[in-house]
């Protein structure tokens, strides 16, 4: 991939391609993931787990935004990670680990 598909301003579609694959090998790793961890061990494990729920809801807004990370700087606002927190430290398990 050329260095001004890279930085384009509007990112080529082998770039977008690219990062699609990125983030679906990204999705997998925290399904995996939360699926080995033993269900007696999520209480330890709740502040681990509610970064993840973040982060995932972040790599969908990246995806959602089309992908345009090198010129747009992609945010949850701080209500928007409370919930995620909240929720994902009230019932244990992020919400992408049961949606899918």
């Amino acid at each position: 991939m050329a260095a001004h598909e890279i930085l384009a301003i509007r990112p080529s579609e082998r770039f977008v391609e690219l990062m699609r694959f990125q983030a679906a090998r990204a999705r997998e790793s925290y399904a995996r993931a939360v699926a080995l961890l033993e269900h007696d061990e999520r209480r330890a494990q709740r502040p681990g787990l509610v970064m993840a729920a973040i982060y995932f809801t972040l790599l969908e807004e990246i995806e959602r935004d089309g992908f345009r990370v090198l010129t747009h700087r992609t945010s949850l606002t701080p209500l928007r990670k409370m919930w995620i927190a909240w929720r994902t430290w009230t019932f244990g398990t992020p919400s992408f680990a049961t949606a899918r």
